[in-house]
């Protein structure tokens, strides 16, 4: 089967792609305004000319995928560096040579997957192709930099049931072909799109597409035996995106294509140079699962990512708040909570609505909630 419309770029493809982004004067525009609002105001040429030489200096000569990342890995630890308090990891460990999949929480566009390739990187290890949702990829050069990074398509909003069956069956052989004929590990979200709402809940539908190319040959317990799946949780102190998240997108009923696709650009570069305080991923032991109820199984990996979860104060400090009003909300730690902390995790929704204010502390504290129910204390 040809997967050349949802894989990855091969190595022979990559020096070209680069030369189109080189080339693309949008893509530089678009970088400036992201990277220096103000200079880009004022001194647009300039500031585009000198993003595009830095850019062309990096990467003109990069002829592989491998080559590509070893060339992005400088700009993703500067990236941690100026947008985070550090990044820390547990279970290392349990990271696979194997070819795995890795099923995890998702609550940024791009850096949920970023953060656990940086650590494979770090490690030395080969990194993960990523699943991507294919509405993120409606402008050339976001799909060029996807592709390029290990990223596969997955179609969203597909029209009939025949042709559902048919996009999930072809992408459930590619898995399947990065896994065993590749012997590349991926990565994918445990539900579709991310939990804006702070609830890390898996899907179970996501297990059925992996599944459903090998339904008629192998019973889902045997199956199972043949693939390696390794829970994966990450939580970030602060998330850029969280008022845009407490809002929800009502809005866009009222907005153009074009117009969604700027804002889905938006809230990816919103979430890339936006503070995030801490950020901690936790890698989980391989699943370790003899049946055959696909429910079961995907409350299993929920349950990993769940407990796994690291909690920060900011979770507290949201508790304390919303306990003035809602006497169940009684479950905080006063000794994780500093006054300075508190002041400025508070301040950042100075000026919202009181609906969206709640909603973006209710979305921090929902992680304590699940985690606590998943160990059966609350």
């Amino acid at each position: 089967m040809d997967f050349r419309d949802i894989s990855p770029y091969s190595d022979k493809e990559v020096n070209e792609q680069i030369q189109k982004l080189i080339n693309n004067r949008f893509f530089f525009k678009k970088l400036a305004a992201l990277l220096f609002p103000l200079f880009s105001k004022l001194l647009p040429g300039v500031i585009e000319s000198f993003i595009r030489c830095k850019f062309k200096n990096s990467f003109q000569s990069v002829n592989s995928i491998k080559e590509f990342q070893a060339s992005l890995a400088p700009y993703v630890q500067a990236m941690i560096d100026r947008t985070t308090d550090g990044f820390t990891f547990s279970g290392e460990q349990n990271l696979s040579n194997r070819a795995s999949i890795y099923i995890g929480n998702h609550r940024d566009i791009a850096l949920d997957a970023a953060f656990l390739n940086f650590l494979l990187y770090q490690q030395n290890r080969d990194t993960v192709r990523i699943a991507i949702g294919d509405n993120l990829l409606d402008s050339s050069f976001a799909e060029i930099l996807m592709r390029l990074n290990k990223s596969f398509i997955v179609h969203r909003d597909i029209q009939g049931i025949k042709e559902t069956l048919k996009k999930l069956t072809k992408l459930s052989k590619y898995i399947d072909h990065s896994l065993f004929n590749d012997n590349e590990s991926v990565w994918i979200a445990q539900k579709e799109g991310r939990a804006n709402d702070g609830n890390d809940f898996s899907d179970s539908a996501v297990l059925k597409m992996l599944y459903l190319h090998k339904r008629k040959d192998l019973s889902f317990n045997k199956w199972l035996k043949t693939i390696n799946i390794i829970p994966v949780s990450i939580s970030y102190e602060y998330d850029p995106l969280d008022i845009v998240k407490a809002r929800g997108w009502d809005h866009q009923d009222d907005m153009t294509l074009e117009e969604i696709n700027e804002s889905d650009l938006n809230e990816l570069a919103k979430g890339l140079f936006g503070y995030k305080g801490r950020v901690h991923l936790h890698v989980s032991e391989p699943i370790n699962f003899d049946g055959d109820d696909i429910e079961d199984l995907s409350s299993k990996i929920e349950y990993e990512i769940l407990t796994n979860y690291k909690i920060w104060p900011t979770t507290h400090i949201a508790a304390k708040a919303l306990s003035k009003h809602d006497s169940t909300i009684d479950f905080y730690d006063e000794k994780q909570i500093k006054s300075n902390q508190e002041l400025k995790f508070l301040n950042r929704f100075n000026g919202v609505s009181e609906n969206v204010r709640k909603e973006s502390l209710n979305m921090y504290v929902r992680p304590m909630i699940n985690k606590k129910k998943a160990r059966g204390e609350l």
